[in-house]
């Protein structure tokens, strides 16, 4: 069984559910159609601090990495509300110091749930990595 966690924008609560973010898991369309009939399991929907709140200078995003270090998914899939407005498709330098952080630990970073998009250069490696996998 894989453990999945999914990573999203507290700006995105004024207009998400994460019902996109589900139904593409639950139904293994989208980023999540690569695992087909594996089971998976979902450990934790987890969001940013905001604007302005980076590893190691922030308590509680702090917090919430050391939990998700502690669960060792194998894969923290980024939502597209990571992106800086959705259409540019770059995350935001938060997200992307989060996902270092998760990818040193050896976690593989998956750029999308009911959305897909490309990461930045630096993160890409270990998409194509889990796309050659079927994570």
């Amino acid at each position: 069984m894989k453990k999945i966690v999914i990573l999203t924008c507290p700006k995105s609560e004024d207009v998400c559910t994460g019902g996109g973010c589900f139904h593409a898991f639950n139904h293994r369309t989208q980023r999540f159609a690569a695992y087909g009939e594996e089971e998976l399991e979902m450990e934790a929907f987890m969001k940013c601090s905001g604007c302005g709140h980076f590893p190691g200078k922030d308590k509680g995003l702090d917090e919430k990495i050391d939990y998700i270090l502690r669960i060792h998914p194998d894969a923290v899939h980024v939502g597209i509300c990571c992106c800086h407005d959705g259409r540019d498709r770059t995350l935001c330098p938060e997200v992307e110091a989060i996902c270092h952080t998760f990818k040193e630990r050896d976690i593989s970073i998956v750029f999308g749930t009911h959305s897909i998009f490309e990461g930045p250069e630096s993160l890409r490696e270990i998409e194509s990595k889990t796309d050659r996998e079927g994570v």
